[in-house]
C-alpha cells in the first residue's frame, strides 16, 4: 500500500499499529467481520469470521490517525 498523506494537513503519514494489551499479553489490533457476539466463556465469538490485520498511519505533524484492514489472517 502506498503511504497515505494526511487529509488534514497533507503531510506523509507514518505506518504503525494500535497495541492491544490484556493480562500480560500484547498483540496488534485486528478487524473482525460482523457485529460483536458475546460469549460467556471467551468474551467474544470469533469462530468462522474473517479477520484482518490493521495498519494504522499517524500524521507526524497533527497526530491524525487513519486505519486500514490489510491482509486476511
Amino acid at each position: 500500500m502506498k503511504t497515505p498523506k494526511c487529509p488534514k494537513c497533507s503531510q506523509p503519514m507514518e505506518e504503525g499499529f494500535i497495541l492491544d494489551q490484556a493480562h500480560n499479553f500484547q498483540s496488534a489490533e485486528k478487524w473482525v467481520e460482523g457485529p460483536p457476539q458475546w460469549s460467556f466463556w471467551t468474551g467474544l465469538k470469533l469462530n468462522g469470521r474473517k479477520k484482518r490485520q490493521v495498519a494504522t498511519y499517524c500524521c507526524p505533524k497533527c497526530g491524525f490517525l487513519e486505519s486500514y484492514a490489510t491482509m486476511e489472517d
